[in-house]
């Protein structure tokens, strides 16, 4: 009776395991594919694995060449939070683009899936330490995940999503502009947004801008009823500083401010 018990209870067992076998084909990876994913998930699984393998994030990645790492940047505006004229703080709602080129980030798409684009969370790669230079005091943070698109030729491309407080400008230029449109009748505001590394110079890092002025494709709506933006402008210069030898790029993105009613609703 015993030996008909084990008999009856080893089949039962092996019935359950065949039900649960999927006959499927074999996946990228050699492994069944009993947990139904796709061939397009199982190959991003396996190329987000072969990048990273021996990917070490605190490395620049540098031109084979051995010139400064070229890094794409451009500011798109979507809201324009508030202006503070005691303070000269502007607040804004932005997204900053910056994209680079990762050689160790490439692959053969044809070795996978064809997968030609992966998105990779930031704090897996190397990352520019590109900063607004001229805020209040208080760090930025993305609003959103940072995730980072990546493409087979190793291509980069970040947009933080970002709640900026910068210093408006205070000197002679702002000074100036303001006499000028005081004399005009109404006021003007000068802000700069002033991006760069704190710890890449400019035999480093070649910061460069694709356009002339901030995108306001995106742009939304003006929190304050007092300014509008009138004009922008978008340069990239170098500075240096007295704790290093070599000059480190710098790229200001400007908003000219102003309560000029032909000014209220040009926001394109």
């Amino acid at each position: 009776m015993k030996g008909l018990i084990s008999l009856t209870t080893a089949m039962f067992v092996v019935s359950v395991q065949a039900s649960s076998i999927h006959l499927s084909p074999k996946g990228l990876d050699g492994r069944s594919v009993s947990d139904n994913r796709s061939p397009g998930t199982r190959a991003r699984e396996r190329l987000m694995n072969t990048l990273l393998e021996d990917y070490v994030k605190s490395v620049k990645p540098e031109p084979y060449d051995g010139s400064p790492l070229q890094v794409n940047m451009s500011l798109s505006l979507i809201n324009l939070d508030s202006v503070d004229t005691k303070e000269m703080i502007l607040e804004t709602h932005s997204l900053v683009w910056m994209a680079w080129k990762d050689e160790r980030l490439s692959w053969d798409p044809s070795d996978f899936h064809q997968v030609k684009m992966l998105h990779m969370p930031t704090d897996s790669i190397w990352i520019p330490d590109i900063d607004l230079f001229n805020n209040d005091g208080d760090a930025e943070k993305p609003m959103s995940d940072m995730i980072a698109d990546v493409t087979s030729d190793g291509s980069v491309i970040y947009a933080p999503e970002l709640h900026l407080k910068s210093l408006c400008e205070t000197g002679r230029e702002a000074s100036e502009a303001a006499r000028i449109a005081r004399i005009l009748g109404f006021r003007e505001i000068v802000c700069k947004l002033k991006f760069g590394s704190w710890t890449y110079d400019a035999t480093e890092i070649k910061l460069v801008t694709p356009t002339s002025q901030i995108d306001l494709s995106d742009f939304r709506r003006v929190s304050t009823d007092e300014f509008a933006v009138k004009h922008t402008s978008v340069e990239v210069d170098q500075e240096t500083f007295k704790c290093c030898p070599n000059p480190y790029q710098i790229a200001t993105f400007t908003i000219v401010l102003s309560n000029n009613p032909k000014y209220r609703y040009n926001t394109k």
